[in-house]
């Protein structure tokens, strides 16, 4: 998987296009299928798209989001054993800013929550990927992905991100929990630069394809991250394509 192309298509062409799918969709489960649509590509066979927020806190009449394609023995398994305070996936959300493996989530468990992802293989979730996801407005979102091997290409995991945000942004909206902003407008060469970050080239491609120094990019897509009020790259490429900033 090296190569970031797949079945013979390109994985850029394959994100951005899952993205304008998902962009399409007009309820939370349509949203969830195409999004589950994309990933099975890859590999991944569930999805779990949730907002993180203390049970304790919970608005009955204004839930947090939580959706999956989970098989319904484990969901209820879940929910009636109170996982949701115990998984160490989801502690371990609260730990790092950057995707994970279920592996890696495992490594640092407690003996509970351990038997918790031992459970789980009981419903096939061997392994995973789980991708923080912190938009500056609204509780901590999380996509889990899961899947018998995960796929470790850098592309690959990239382009997921990717799409796993637009994903969540977009059910956010669907859910009617998006808070309205507005949109600052990128300059010629932040959009140029922009479209490169979208296509997955690192700083340093963009940099030799502008003629540019490295740094120089640094600090062009630090000014993008101020003027879009995002976290990381994948995160500025979501919401720059979710605004109409860059071409999908």
């Amino acid at each position: 998987m090296g190569t970031g192309v797949i079945m013979g298509k390109n994985i850029t062409e394959d994100g951005l296009l899952a993205i304008d799918k998902i962009e399409h969709t007009e309820t939370l489960e349509a949203a969830l299928a195409a999004f589950k649509v994309f990933v099975s590509m890859y590999g991944f066979n569930s999805v779990a798209i949730c907002q993180l927020v203390n049970p304790m806190l919970i608005d009955l009449e204004s839930p947090p989001i939580f959706i999956t394609d989970w098989p319904d023995k484990w969901k209820e398994h879940w929910w009636s054993n109170d996982y949701m305070q115990h998984d160490p996936i989801i502690l371990f959300l609260l730990k790092s800013r950057k995707p994970f493996s279920w592996a890696t989530a495992y490594q640092y468990a407690s003996k509970f929550g351990k038997k918790i992802l031992e459970d789980s293989r009981d419903y096939s979730f061997n392994d995973g990927i789980a991708f923080p996801i912190t938009t500056g407005i609204g509780p901590m979102g999380c996509v889990s992905i899961g899947a018998d091997e995960v796929p470790f290409d850098p592309q690959v995991l990239a382009m997921i991100e990717i799409v796993s945000i637009n994903c969540y942004m977009h059910i956010v909206k669907l859910n009617g929990n998006e808070h309205e902003y507005t949109m600052a407008k990128l300059s010629k060469r932040e959009n140029e630069i922009m479209h490169y970050v979208a296509e997955g080239k690192t700083n340093w491609e963009i940099s030799k394809i502008l003629g540019l120094n490295e740094y120089t990019i640094k600090d062009y897509l630090k000014n993008v991250a101020c003027k879009l009020n995002t976290v990381n790259r994948a995160h500025a490429v979501s919401t720059a394509i979710r605004n109409g900033l860059i071409i999908a």
